[in-house]
């Protein structure tokens, strides 16, 4: 299963949805944990971290660029590190 995690707090970045959103995928101390209802896709919001990984190909392909654009690059791909440079 394909994985695209970023952080969220990136250089700059802002959290648009923090009051926009009657529910905020960002962890504010709490894990949050979305997915649709036959668990083929989702997001997961690491408190500690600061990260969301995002998670399910539909998913992905449809919101993996917007992403990147509001966040920053992923830390993570499928599990594994990628290099920040």
């Amino acid at each position: 299963m394909a994985a695209h995690v970023v952080p969220l707090h990136p250089e700059g970045a802002r959290r648009p949805w923090a009051t926009a959103w009657p529910l905020s995928p960002y962890p504010d101390g709490d894990y949050y944990i979305y997915l649709s209802e036959d668990f083929r896709m989702g997001s997961f919001g690491h408190p500690w971290e600061e990260s969301l990984c995002l998670f399910g190909e539909v998913l992905l392909d449809a919101v993996s660029t917007e992403v990147d654009k509001v966040l920053g690059p992923p830390i993570r791909k499928a599990g594994k590190a990628l290099d920040p440079t």
